[in-house]
């Protein structure tokens, strides 16, 4: 859940593009973080450390529990980070300060689970949202929510309010977005259209002959 990874932090003093280079020449990552109507603060991390929390973290990876050293542990939402465009690797980090007691808004990453029925009829499984926004308390935030998609025909698609949720959570985005379909290759019809062919075939003389036979 949310809050459940610890980063350690240092206060920085000084400010400005060289001494930003310094850091992550010595191996940290320059940061602030802000909010609850206190001062912004500059602070470091050790760039190896965080890059574990965020990638292996058992808890959501936007959700930290932030040990600056000196200071009180407080909570804090992973609000930006900033990416060097060339070597892929991370280069700041803004944090904000959060209310424990409050809710949040957080995207949580949206895992597929089981094999469609559609799909062992020749359909293909295709996902359409891979994160979805969801609010609550921080303690209640999870690292990912699953969608079980089992159930799923040829043409049938899930939407966003059809995904069962966790306790204590609430969805934020519009509740009929596509999150999974399973698509009909060509020469496959869907189940509805199967469906309505079988309604709309004539019926056998003999079953027919059956039906009139009721009515009298």
């Amino acid at each position: 859940m949310g809050l459940s990874t610890t980063l350690i932090a240092k206060p920085r003093q000084a400010d400005g593009k060289n001494n930003a280079r310094r850091l992550r020449a010595g191996g940290l990552i320059p940061a602030v973080f802000y909010g609850n109507n206190d001062k912004t603060q500059s602070i470091s991390l050790d760039y190896l450390e965080f890059k574990n929390a965020f990638t292996r973290s058992e808890g959501n990876r936007s959700l930290y529990t932030l040990a600056v050293e000196g200071q009180s542990p407080q909570p804090v939402l992973l609000k930006d980070t900033q990416i060097n465009p060339l070597s892929r690797r991370l280069i700041h980090l803004d944090f904000l300060r959060i209310d424990p007691q409050k809710p949040i808004s957080v995207e949580v990453p949206l895992v597929l689970v089981g094999r469609p029925q559609g799909v062992e009829k020749g359909g293909q499984l295709q996902q359409g949202e891979r994160e979805i926004t969801v609010s609550g308390l921080p303690e209640s935030i999870p690292s990912l929510i699953e969608a079980d998609v089992t159930s799923l025909g040829l043409g049938q698609t899930m939407h966003l309010s059809q995904v069962k949720l966790p306790d204590g959570l609430a969805l934020v985005k519009t509740p009929d977005l596509p999150v999974a379909v399973v698509a009909v290759p060509k020469g496959l019809k869907s189940e509805a259209e199967e469906a309505a062919k079988a309604a709309a075939a004539p019926v056998p003389a003999a079953a027919q002959a059956k039906k009139d036979d009721k009515k009298k």
